[in-house]
């Protein structure tokens, strides 16, 4: 119940339950500001019609709650305290965050099983024409130091000079296609990206892309990826564990773009690795690895990649690929998030419900609707909900 003596007084509030509210009526007073509610006699003093008219005098709102409001209090508090706690363990934990760089053994294999993905060896065979194949081994620089010894240069000090080794031996294909080998510059994360309905996420970038010539205009809309075919990690020495770097930021790429793509680990002399997504087998997603030793036949792989169709679905043949190539795209491929889990749908769930709280106020019946998900989403409890 809000009290005011007057007009100008300041507010006070004065808080009394009534049971009983059948000596309470509204009173009739024609043209008051606020719409008077009558209180049983000896309550709070009466009002005149003048008072009223005029805006004067004591003014009381009662409020009817309805039967049965405490248990419902009660039950309706414990509902949002149980949506809150699941919202801080949910919503508010921290994403698992991989950052293609960065990636060990350890951490490369968590990711493809977070992801239910599994890699299978691809067989190669010799290209046929092999006079067409004969391309030197890209050198690696070194730089001496005041004391005669050799200091082998990064591959970032050199990404220029190799970038343009890959340039100068696909340049046909780039001309006709309309494309080009771009570097991509450090600290330019493009390859981040947060796998829908999972708690994951994807950071970083890789050394080259083989992408529309349309971005040499304007070199910061490499960051849109227009018709992207290729990423190429290079290491000066290629690892067991740079697979992993490789597959993360294919992953990356492929949740990017629309249409499929490959990745090319290598070293550029022996170790050229080419990994795409490949098929969905045993409710896992399938990413295929194929290994090619030669520079010159792993240049005739992807002067063929670069003029073939970008279309999803279509089987493609590749030099020195002993069977057709199928690529995929991941969204087709990766188990749905009912088969993975389905902590992203709840998560998304449970943010709704809060950014509609946060201006709206607690909506009880959606914060049920929320409890009934997260129930079905635990199997002792969903025979229940």
């Amino acid at each position: 119940m809000l009290m005011r003596t007057s007009c100008n007084s300041s507010w006070r509030r004065k808080a009394t339950r009534v049971s009983d509210t059948s000596d309470y009526k509204h009173l009739p007073i024609p043209g008051a500001k606020l719409r008077a509610v009558g209180l049983a006699s000896g309550q709070l003093g009466e009002v005149s019609d003048e008072e009223g008219a005029a805006g004067k005098g004591p003014v009381h709102v009662l409020v009817v709650a309805p039967e049965g409001d405490r248990g419902s209090a009660n039950e309706t508090a414990q509902l949002l305290k149980e949506v809150h706690e699941i919202h801080e363990q949910t919503v508010l934990t921290k994403r698992k965050r991989y950052v293609h760089s960065k990636l060990n053994s350890t951490q490369g294999r968590e990711l493809l099983e977070d992801l239910n993905i599994k890699v299978d060896l691809v067989r190669t065979v010799p290209y046929a024409a092999r006079e067409e194949t004969q391309i030197d081994a890209f050198k690696w620089e070194s730089v001496s130091d005041e004391c005669g010894q050799e200091i082998a240069l990064t591959e970032e000090q050199q990404r220029e000079r190799y970038r343009a080794y890959v340039e100068d031996n696909i340049s046909d294909e780039l001309i006709e296609k309309q494309l080009c080998v771009i570097g991509v510059e450090k600290g330019e994360n493009i390859l981040t990206v947060q796998v829908r309905g999972r708690d994951i996420e994807l950071k970083g970038r890789t050394d080259l892309l083989i992408l529309s010539d349309i971005v040499k205009d304007n070199p910061s809309d490499v960051r849109y990826l227009p018709e992207v075919k290729l990423l190429i990690e290079v290491k000066r020495a290629v690892i067991p564990s740079s697979d992993f770097q490789a597959l993360s930021e294919l992953i990356a790429l492929d949740l990017l773009v629309d249409d499929p793509v490959m990745a090319l680990l290598t070293d550029l002399n022996g170790v050229w690795l080419f990994f795409w997504v490949s098929e969905k087998e045993n409710d896992s997603a399938r990413i295929h690895k194929a290994t090619i030793q030669k520079p010159g036949e792993a240049f005739q792989v992807i002067k063929t990649l670069l003029t073939q169709s970008p279309t999803a679905d279509a089987e493609i043949r590749l030099p020195c690929f002993q069977e057709s190539v199928k690529r995929q795209k991941l969204s087709k491929v990766l188990p749905p998030i009912g088969e993975g889990g389905e902590s992203g749908g709840i998560r998304e769930s449970i943010e709704r419900y809060y950014d509609i709280a946060s201006i709206l106020g607690p909506d009880v019946d959606m914060a049920r609707a929320v409890a009934r998900q997260v129930t079905r989403s635990i199997p002792t409890l969903s025979y229940f909900s």
